[in-house]
């Protein structure tokens, strides 16, 4: 089958500052904006330099460290007046010097889309194993900065508490909050070589990505980004176990990851029979009652719903009973329904499509 792939990611962080004991992150713009004013050959984020004089290093004053800045009476050599960001962790270089890369192909793919992840995954570097070993060489600056008098040891601890979330986020993408993790997520196998998925709706989701792996804990990556929510995964091998999990994203950014579920493909089935007799009946101003024949070796059934014929069908509830109410409806308003009869095997085909119109 012909599947839509990914085309768009939200602006991604790519540097984080540590200032006054708060992890902030800066725009993947602000990286690519620091070669802006670059000379040939020189690296980014680097300022013209003297002869003799090192990368980064200022103007001294006799007597003066390098790096340090004039100093009002009583003030810490580096400190500023305003108490501004006490040292810069530059996660370009430092995931560019990770996987073995320069930092321009770390800003080039963060351009094109890619996640800190879908980078380090491309060149076989799993996330946990990048999150492990951004946590270190950043728990390393922390320690230094607190030998170095330029933050506490209380500021460092709750640095220190936060580096997992703040990296984890950072490295995925920002987070957004304002979604909610996608609910109620089904695997189910449907042949040797096809998983059948599906989720409930996401308010102000515009699209899921679709995360695989062949193991709970193992490499997940993206196999596909989708506007519904249900999505089958075919083309799978024989006899093997998968596992999923999906996001809901919008303009925004990316909701929180949803449970993970996995599903085992095998050509042995005992193929269900489509749920017959289905029927609709209003029954008031915000409920339509639905009913329909048992179907033999059946466990449960899936309920969809649309408010056209053809329009999209969104799954909205489970049950394990052959009659169902769906409420809360809107008044003087047409609902479309089909089902599915669901084992541990599989699902069938879907019932026929009926239809029912709420009161006024």
């Amino acid at each position: 089958m012909s599947k839509p792939r990914k085309k768009t990611l939200v602006s991604l962080a790519v540097g984080c500052l540590l200032a006054g004991g708060i992890l902030s992150n800066v725009p993947v713009a602000n990286a690519a904006s620091m070669q802006a004013n670059q000379k040939p050959g020189q690296r980014v984020g680097q300022q013209d330099q003297k002869p003799g004089q090192r990368v980064g290093q200022q103007d001294q004053k006799p007597g003066q460290r390098v790096g340090q800045q004039d100093q009002k009476p009583g003030q810490r050599v580096g400190q500023q007046v305003h108490r501004q960001s006490v040292f810069q962790f530059h996660i370009i270089s430092q995931v560019a010097s990770i996987l073995g890369v320069d930092e321009q192909t770390v800003i080039d793919e963060l351009q094109a889309g890619n996640t800190l992840v879908e980078i380090a995954e491309s060149r076989g570097v799993s996330e946990s194993t990048l999150l492990s070993d951004l946590e270190a060489l950043l728990g390393d600056a922390i320690d230094d900065a607190v030998t170095a008098g330029t933050i506490t040891e209380a500021q460092a601890t709750e640095m220190k508490s936060k580096l997992t979330e703040r990296l984890t986020q950072l490295v995925e993408g920002t987070s957004n909050i304002s979604l909610s993790a996608p609910t109620d997520f089904n695997a189910i196998a449907e042949s040797s070589s096809e998983i059948y998925l599906d989720w409930n709706s996401v308010s102000d989701a515009t699209s899921y990505y679709i995360y695989r792996a062949t193991s709970s804990f193992g490499t997940y990556t993206i196999v596909d980004t989708v506007t519904t929510t249900s999505y089958t995964d075919d083309d799978l091998s024989n006899d093997t176990t998968y596992y999923y999990k999906i996001k809901a994203v919008n303009s925004s950014g990316a909701s929180d990851y949803s449970s993970i579920v996995h599903a085992t493909t095998s050509d042995e089935f005992d193929e269900l029979s489509v749920p017959d007799d289905l029927t609709a009946i209003d029954e008031s101003s915000s409920e339509i009652y639905l009913d329909w024949d048992s179907v033999s070796d059946a466990t449960s059934y899936y309920i969809y719903r649309a408010t056209s014929s053809f329009g999209t069908y969104t799954k909205v509830d489970t049950v394990t009973t052959t009659s169902y109410t769906d409420d809360d409806l809107s008044d003087d308003t047409t609902y479309y329904y089909k089902v599915k009869a669901v084992n541990s095997s599989g699902t069938s085909a879907y019932s026929s499509v009926v239809h029912a119109t709420t009161e006024d």
